[in-house]
């Protein structure tokens, strides 16, 4: 839906989601959606992280839906870079090239799963196994917004067990 190809891959993914068009269509309300990130992110009204602290079972199988979920986003990214194994490898060319080479291969995996191609079958065994463990990265002050919308979708979803 969106690459920034914008900076090398040292660069925050939080960083780099502040900076996109993506966030601003968020905060303009082009979208009714919640998107999931890392405890690297703010916690928004549109973007939930993990709580650090859950205290609760309702809080515990936020935490754990929330994994889940990334970790199948986390598995579609293992499955764009085995099919572009140039993206597993980084790009050694000069920066403008591997932008659109990025590009190139985001666009081209797009269109293949729209055709329903399938990663070659060799390459789905080697795909990275994700942890479903939250990543923990630097603390960044929640909003206090994105707080109480994330509490009212827990208190909403995961009063009962029917949830991972």
């Amino acid at each position: 839906m969106d690459i920034v190809t914008r900076w090398r891959g040292s660069v925050h993914d939080s960083r780099i989601f502040r900076e996109c068009r993506l966030k601003q269509r968020f905060e303009a309300g082009a979208f009714s959606g919640i998107l999931l990130g890392d405890s690297g992110y703010p916690c928004t009204p549109y973007l939930f992280t993990p709580l650090l602290n859950p205290t609760t079972p309702q809080e515990e199988r936020y935490n754990r839906s929330h994994i889940h979920t990334r970790n199948t986003v986390e598995r579609c990214f293992g499955l764009w870079k085995q099919r572009f194994r140039c993206l597993l490898r980084g790009m050694f060319r000069d920066i403008e090239t591997a932008k659109k080479t990025i590009v190139a291969c985001a666009v081209l995996h797009n269109m293949a799963i729209d055709m329903r191609e399938d990663v070659f079958s060799g390459e789905r065994d080697s795909i990275e196994q994700y942890s479903s463990e939250p990543i923990v990265q630097r603390y960044i002050a929640p909003s206090i917004r994105g707080n109480i919308r994330r509490r009212q979708f827990i208190e909403t979803h995961f009063q009962d067990n029917t949830h991972l």
